[in-house]
């Protein structure tokens, strides 16, 4: 089959809303490029262009120039100037036959000579969705947009917080590496929520960014629009004409500034573009889908390749401002990047780099586990949230069992986990769930699975 627009998934920490959520400021809208009105205009070759309207008009069977400006995302003056080469070379017509009230409605069909141009396009390459932007556009666009990122204020960061148990200290330095959108480590224990806190301050970087559907450089094409990475904007009523009303370059697209976030599923893949032997087009990395966002390699060391290959391509990248990939044909291209790049990791740095990586990581901060205070914090608005039937003297029991010696160093999960188990049992046992000092020791002893657990319940 053809392709027409998305692409392979990423991963990613984002709702979407398919109908598209409106553009809330004009910053947005000024960005967008204003339409091109002649081939020339788009920055394309002539010849590419000609074979990217070929493929679509396969693919409608006579195709109207309306047809081909919104699959295209064109102005109808770059379509008829493209059929008219086409004519001339006898590669389609009119279609005699059809009924049309407007030039915009005749449709078109391929020539025999048309059909055989097509079947070779299409060994070349099977894409037939929005026309692409040449690489210098793209480039430009990514530099204009890091000129006018806005960095979080305090304010907005400890409010993405409020919901962790966080010491003000920590927060104030989480706040600042989003700011610098320098390179940032969080690293600590399991289970004190470092995957949390990243993912609280992704959403913390808002705003919108443009992104095109696809990039054009040296003949082939890069596809820069992921389904699962971007979450698209809906233009304004109004603002979503094709033909010669449109006012904005549809080729590229409005989108919700990328938090990206991968963890041990993470491959080689990641790092490179992969190339699409059935479409023939080019997937982007996702330091490219994560443009003008977040990237976090979550869990790093338990990747499928290793930290090492991440670090010394990445870290030493962003340093640059942006990344090299060899095509297929043996071209090495430079895309830019305009990226805040985060790991988390509850390994020892001092393990996972050398000292020459700890100096290229600007932040590193740890994510320590919760004195008893916060750990008593902690269950007390997990058990508010989840209407868990409490008392200021089950609460106590279950953190001084937590912090009895011999136990294993509570984590800010600890709470949530065991509660969650109480709240298991009674529901299975059909009776209301309380945070009482039996179920309490019954939840400790199934989630920390020792059987040596030291016993300090009260007689």
């Amino acid at each position: 089959m053809l392709e027409q627009d998305g692409g392979p998934a990423t991963v990613m920490d984002q709702t979407h809303d398919k109908g598209g959520t409106p553009i809330a400021d004009n910053d947005a809208l000024s960005a967008i490029p204003a339409a091109p009105k002649t081939v020339e205009e788009t920055g394309l070759p002539e010849a590419f262009l000609r074979e990217l309207v070929l493929k679509v008009i396969w693919i409608h069977d006579r195709a109207t120039m309306r047809e081909l400006s919104a699959r295209l995302g064109l102005r109808v003056s770059v379509i008829e100037e493209t059929l008219a080469g086409l004519r001339r070379e006898q590669l389609c017509d009119l279609d005699v036959g059809g009924v049309h009230t407007a030039d915009t409605a005749m449709r078109y069909r391929l020539t025999e000579r048309g059909k055989h141009a097509v079947l070779d396009a299409l060994q070349r390459c099977r894409y037939a969705g929005v026309a692409p932007v040449p690489l210098r556009e793209y480039g430009e666009m990514v530099k204009a947009q890091k000129e006018c990122f806005q960095r979080p204020a305090l304010a907005a960061v400890r409010q993405a917080l409020s919901h962790l148990c966080l010491d003000d200290e920590l927060v104030g330095l989480l706040g600042q590496a989003f700011f610098s959108r320098l390179t940032l480590m969080v690293y600590g224990a399991s289970g004190n929520g470092k995957t949390d806190i990243i993912r609280s301050l992704a959403r913390v970087v808002g705003g919108n960014v443009i992104i095109p559907h696809t990039v054009f450089v040296q003949g082939q094409i890069i596809r820069i629009f992921d389904a699962e990475a971007h979450e698209p904007l809906a233009l304004p009523n109004g603002d979503t004409q094709i033909g010669e009303n449109a006012r904005y370059d549809r080729r590229w697209l409005p989108v919700k500034r990328p938090a990206v976030i991968t963890g041990g599923d993470m491959g080689s893949e990641a790092l490179e573009m992969t190339y699409d032997t059935t479409m023939g087009v080019y997937n982007a990395p996702l330091s490219i889908a994560a443009q003008g966002g977040v990237l976090m390699i979550d869990d790093l060391g338990r990747q499928r390749i290793s930290h090492e290959e991440i670090l010394n391509r990445w870290v030493i990248m962003m340093e640059h401002g942006y990344d090299s990939f060899a095509l297929n044909t043996g071209e090495l291209i430079r895309l830019p990047l305009d990226v805040t790049l985060v790991f988390s990791t509850n390994l020892t740095i001092s393990d996972l780099m050398d000292e020459a990586f700890l100096r290229r990581i600007a932040y590193k901060i740890q994510v320590p586990s919760p004195d008893r205070a916060r750990l008593t914090e902690i269950a007390h608005r997990f058990c508010e949230s989840a209407q868990l039937s409490w008392s200021e003297e089950g609460i106590r029991y279950l953190v001084d069992r937590l912090f009895a010696p011999g136990m294993p160093e509570p984590r800010g999960c600890f709470p949530r986990d065991i509660a969650t188990i109480i709240m298991d049992e009674a529901e299975f046992l059909g009776h209301a769930a309380a945070l009482s000092r039996q179920a309490t020791d019954t939840a400790i002893q199934v989630y920390l699975g020792q059987e040596n657990l030291p016993d300090v319940r009260a007689a």
